[in-house]
């Protein structure tokens, strides 16, 4: 039977994510991925008694700091979360009316959002069928003219192909923003994702591998131009005066300017305790994602021999940092599909399973903002076959094993019907 030790104390209902412990299921999805650690908890204490800034100061400089050494990027800022950093790469991609943005069709909804807020045309990106994420031959396909940016979602803790995708948004001159919310600590060939494009968007929400207290985000810029905006644009546009003022209060303490010509600013900015936990936090980044690949290999050895189920290939090179269990599932030889296996690991097994991220066309969000046409078969034929098994950082032997019991049992189960 499932540890108590892998199960949050506190029951939530009301969370269209799935997440959340809900009363009757042995093994829950938690809201949150893992506890904090006692020096993550230490050092937001540090903060609140000591720090005489609460935003803007030396906790996130370090932060900072730390993202772009961690990542490798050329530039990175600290934001309140990851759909306002995919919103300032928006604003930085100057994509608007008139322009197209391929975004695959498979990710989470914070992915489209910023850009279609721009009125430029959202193009769907169908899936790869074995790797899951945007195909780069469709993307090259769904280019015209018309096309600025290309969207990657380095989704479910696999990295995107990225080196195909760079070579054609080089070919095409186009500009690449990288969704990393998923991902973090995720690399190809050792090189970090949110390092290959033009911009990178990080969550540290409470639901991925980490967090700083529950919202949080970042984005990395490649170039300095871009990368000279983003203070003013991330915080109303404030900015001092030019030092030598023979009054340090004439005219007044600060002075608020424009960044670009017609773009009105934001405050994404991030609190201080929330960039000094960031920082303890990507310490222990890589040895989070070990605990989560460990725990996924587990399942993907013991479940290899089950006919129909099915996982995400991982080529060599890939670091896939595993921010969920995703699995796919054909009984389509023995007359099942995937609704069947969950009604049983359900029901019987009580296993908190999701589907997760229907394809974004198809909800009513995008349908009625014009955004629903699509052309994605792969996507569309694999999605109502794809769930997710409950899914937690350090998730206790015994639950490992009662999780794969469950599912052998629950499959055995439809074969014999």
């Amino acid at each position: 039977m499932p540890n108590e030790q892998d199960q949050p104390k506190t029951v939530k209902t009301d969370d269209a994510s799935g997440r959340g412990t809900v009363a009757g299921f042995k093994v829950p999805f938690p809201g949150r991925m893992q506890p904090y650690t006692e020096e993550e908890i230490n050092v937001v204490v540090e903060v609140m008694r000591n720090a005489e800034a609460q935003t803007q100061g030396a906790y996130l400089r370090q932060f900072e700091a730390d993202l772009k050494a961690y990542i490798g990027a050329n530039h990175a800022f600290a934001a309140n979360n990851c759909t306002n950093a995919l919103t300032l790469a928006s604003i930085l991609c100057r994509v608007g009316p008139g322009d197209e943005v391929i975004i695959p069709g498979y990710t989470f909804c914070a992915t489209a959002i910023p850009f279609g807020k721009t009125g430029a045309k959202i193009v769907w990106a169908d899936m790869d069928r074995d790797g899951w994420l945007a195909d780069p031959n469709d993307i090259e396909r769904k280019i015209t003219e018309r096309t600025k940016v290309i969207v990657v979602t380095h989704l479910l803790g696999m990295p995107a192909n990225m080196p195909a995708i760079m070579a054609i948004a080089e070919e095409h001159g186009l500009l690449v923003v990288e969704d990393c919310a998923q991902c973090p600590g995720g690399s190809i060939d050792g090189k970090k994702v949110g390092s290959f494009g033009d911009f990178g968007c990080f969550s540290f929400h409470g639901a991925k591998n980490k967090t700083t207290l529950g919202e949080g985000g970042a984005l990395t810029v490649r170039s300095d131009e871009d990368a000279a905006l983003v203070p003013g644009l991330r915080h109303y546009g404030a900015r001092p005066y030019p030092p030598g003022r023979e009054r340090y209060w004439v005219p007044c303490m600060g002075n608020v300017d424009i960044d670009i010509e017609g773009v009105w600013p934001n405050n994404f900015t991030v609190g201080e305790a929330q960039c000094a936990l960031g920082s303890v936090a990507l310490k222990d980044l890589d040895r989070t994602n070990d605990t989560l690949i460990a725990q996924a290999m587990k399942y993907r050895a013991a479940f290899a021999d089950i006919p129909g189920l099915s996982f995400q290939k991982i080529p060599e090179g890939y670091r896939h940092v595993f921010h969920t269990f995703v699995m796919h599932f054909d009984g389509s030889a023995f007359g099942k599909d995937r609704n069947d296996l969950l009604d049983i690991l359900i029901n019987e097994y009580k296993l908190r399973c999701i589907a997760q991220y229907y394809p974004l066309y198809h909800y009513p969000l995008f349908q009625k903002l014009g955004a629903g046409e699509h052309a994605c078969p792969v996507l569309d034929e694999w999605w109502n076959n794809s769930f997710s098994l409950p899914w937690y950082v350090g998730h206790s032997d015994e639950t490992i094993d009662y999780v794969i019991s469950a599912v052998r049992a629950a499959v055995a189960t439809l074969k014999s019907e």
